[in-house]
């Protein structure tokens, strides 16, 4: 029986934008029962799924009558489920509103703090089997990848989207930075990060990181203090990966060694193919001085030297800018694509059509 209520929550799940596919192994459902016990998985099959939390208590109790809880007791169960990080919550008004949580971006990213060895293992065999191939087909990608600020120069006409420090200033707060989900991953796995010691990197704004703070996986931080932690992850060369949207929820600082992402699509022929960016690096070879460190440096190892010159591999290069900004020769720049690609409004709107393409494939 209990077997049956996850396999509906699986099922559950996998009607969401991102999925959750089965396999022949059934290491999902492993993963359901270390994660939701059977009454919560029950519970969070008859909860709609929405990037924001927007049905009230009240709501969801008098549709959820026949359970035979209480609102007490559903007020309990639900706020047990949100501080375990499978379900997203706010408080608003002397409200509690809920709603249910995808996979990803959602479940896993809410266990920060919380992942055991047994779990990331079960975690990293399921990306593996299903759904890591899931998440990189997806389109538009829930991810994009925007130019470090160093890298770009005014006068090459940047975009809002594009431009970090124009798209914070529009962003609502509270601000709020916690530790990289996938660093204690591969922590866990023995393996630990070699781009950087710090686990603090990843950023979120106005609902989703009150979500965070309240349920004590992140703190809240000061506009300046959330520019000196992008600044410093900029400097020791991490990707900047904002949700994909005009107005995203959150920024990601990722590493091609722990970064599930950058791994995966860093092991395809044509990487670049798989990501969201609007420019590519080029060389001056007049200004470099083969230095090397930008190949160091170089997430996705597009970088290289052939006949003793530094070339740009293009079928790698996503044009994060992490070698123009970190070159002592300024010798690398970024160059704007021809076709821009232009992000989604806002990330329901990214999750509509990952849900519309699914359909149709």
């Amino acid at each position: 029986m209990d077997t049956d209520v996850y396999r509906a929550l699986q099922q559950h799940l996998d009607s969401m934008p991102a999925g959750f596919p089965a396999t022949e192994s059934g290491v999902e459902i492993r993963i359901l029962k270390r994660l939701f016990t059977p009454e919560e998985a029950k519970l969070a099959t008859q909860l709609k799924y929405s990037t924001y939390p927007n049905e009230s208590l009240q709501s969801i109790f008098d549709r959820l009558k026949e359970s035979g809880l209480s609102i007490e007791e559903l007020e309990e169960r639900l706020a047990t489920m949100a501080r375990k990080g499978l379900i997203h919550s706010k408080s608003e008004a002397d409200q509690k509103f809920y709603s249910g949580a995808q996979w990803v971006v959602g479940i896993y990213e809410f266990q920060v703090n919380k992942l055991t060895k047994e779990i990331s293992e079960d975690i990293h065999q399921y990306n593996n089997e299903a759904f890591g191939w899931n998440l990189f087909r997806a389109r538009p990608t829930q991810l994009r990848v925007i130019p470090i600020e160093k890298s770009i120069k005014p006068e090459d006409g940047v975009t809002s989207y594009d431009d970090f420090r124009t798209m914070l200033s529009t962003m609502d707060g509270p601000f709020m930075v916690t530790s990289c989900i996938c660093r204690q991953r591969k922590d866990l796995a023995g393996f630990p990060c070699k781009v950087t010691e710090r686990e603090e990197t990843c950023i979120s704004f106005g609902v989703f990181a009150q979500m965070y703070i309240d349920q004590g996986w992140g703190r809240e931080i000061s506009k300046d203090e959330l520019f000196e932690i992008i600044e410093m992850n900029e400097r020791e060369g991490l990707v900047l990966q904002p949700s994909n949207s005009q107005r995203p929820e959150f920024i990601c600082s990722c590493c091609g060694c722990c970064c599930g992402l950058l791994r995966g699509k860093g092991a395809m022929p044509k990487p670049v193919e798989f990501f969201s960016t609007n420019y590519y690096s080029v060389v001056d070879h007049d200004l470099c001085t083969s230095c090397g460190t930008c190949v160091d440096l170089c997430q996705m190892r597009a970088l290289g030297f052939h006949d003793d010159l530094l070339t740009v591999n293009m079928d790698r290069c996503i044009g994060c800018g992490v070698c123009s900004a970190n070159c002592p020769e300024q010798a690398m720049s970024l160059h704007k694509r021809e076709k821009e690609i232009v992000p989604p409004e806002t990330m329901e709107e990214t999750f509509s059509r990952i849900a519309d393409n699914r359909l149709r494939t």
